[in-house]
């Protein structure tokens, strides 16, 4: 219900802002496929659909139509536009996209609840969830990106590891990791689970990084470059120490105040000092930190690109947040923390349907 329920509201938001919102072309041509993209109407297909096509669901759903005839579209992973290549036999590319996202986010939640109850108390675990749902920048849960697929998938891997079927938690590691390449992450819990455990069987779960690579030995065999390379050279992002993309941020952000890099700093310092109050066990913790120090490896133009986004996946964050509501100051106010948090999510989906805001 929870998921179906924003399906409806981002979509109804969406159709409003297309109706309502004047196209900034010169923002719009700064993406590298929209050159022939047409320009936006009010009909019924745009507002519900044509609305969702900003930014990298573009190049997901060219890789889904035209594989990676691109250089550059290699940094995009197979698993997702798979999936709408496969859905587009039956509705278009787009309606494919937005199903798949859907659907992956009903999964979310569901999984993500039954994953915390084996942490939490069921009140607990629902208002995790909830905040999940309406975090900032959670909107592309319902977007053309795989995120809603790649949180899926890392969730029912771990729940299933924690239930014994370790065959079952390896193939959806090794799907996650050929969604995105932080998919790999989901190898932390897994690892520590089977330690844990002391099961033969388990072991299976050292192949979850196999879909990352899989994706690179194809890619070098077609000749292909490097995702390294490919990055430096079309998306104006290198690796660096974590560290170093850290003070890259705040030094910048000393020299411009530029308001996004504030938010995408303000986001990750907020989510390192929730992950903290989680209490979650030792697998969790460190699942959130390898993620976040994954995040930090990427050195972006402008710095920090992206972080709220690719913070969605870190759910002890969740957890530490619901734990801050359970004091005697935010008991009675959940109600309220949940819709400022929710007004300032469509906040950013409408700068980034105005595509202002890249994601």
């Amino acid at each position: 219900m929870l998921a179906l329920s924003l399906r409806i509201t981002y979509s109804l938001f969406a159709a409003v802002v297309a109706l309502v919102q004047p196209v900034n072309w010169r923002l719009v041509h700064s993406n590298g496929l929209t050159e022939n993209l047409p320009p936006p109407t009010h009909t019924l297909g745009y507002l519900l659909f044509g609305v969702w096509e900003r930014f990298d669901t573009l190049w997901y759903l060219r890789v889904a139509a035209q594989g990676y005839d691109r250089p550059e579209s290699i940094v995009f992973f197979p698993l997702y536009p798979w999936l709408i290549r496969a859905g587009s036999l039956f509705v278009p590319p787009m309606v494919a996209a937005l199903f798949i996202s859907t659907v992956s986010a009903f999964f979310l939640f569901w999984g993500l609840n039954e994953l915390l109850l084996t942490e939490l108390p069921p009140d607990l675990a629902r208002t995790s969830v909830l905040l999940c749902a309406v975090w900032p920048a959670s909107f592309i849960f319902f977007a053309g990106y795989p995120e809603s697929l790649l949180f899926t998938l890392i969730v029912w891997s771990i729940c299933m590891a924690q239930a014994d079927h370790w065959l079952v938690a390896a193939g959806l590691g090794v799907a996650a990791t050929a969604t995105k390449a932080v998919g790999v992450v989901v190898l932390v819990p897994l690892l520590i689970l089977a330690i844990r455990r002391k099961k033969a069987g388990a072991w299976i779960v050292l192949l979850s990084p196999l879909g990352s690579v899989a994706f690179l030995m194809w890619l070098h065999a077609v000749a292909h470059r490097s995702l390294a390379a490919a990055y430096e050279q079309y998306w104006r992002t290198s690796v660096a120490f974590p560290w170093t993309t850290l003070w890259t941020g705040v030094r910048t952000l000393s020299r411009t105040h530029d308001p996004l890099l504030s938010l995408n700093l303000a986001c990750l310092a907020v989510v390192c000092a929730l992950v903290t109050m989680s209490r979650l066990r030792m697998e969790f913790v460190l699942y959130a930190a390898a993620a976040i120090t994954i995040f930090l490896t990427k050195q972006t133009v402008p710095p920090l690109q992206s972080m709220m986004r690719y913070l969605l996946i870190i759910f002890p964050a969740f957890v530490g947040f619901a734990r801050l509501t359970q004091t005697s100051l935010l008991r009675a106010k959940l109600g309220i923390v949940c819709v400022a948090l929710f007004v300032i999510n469509l906040g950013l989906s409408w700068v980034f349907w105005g595509w202002s805001l890249v994601l």
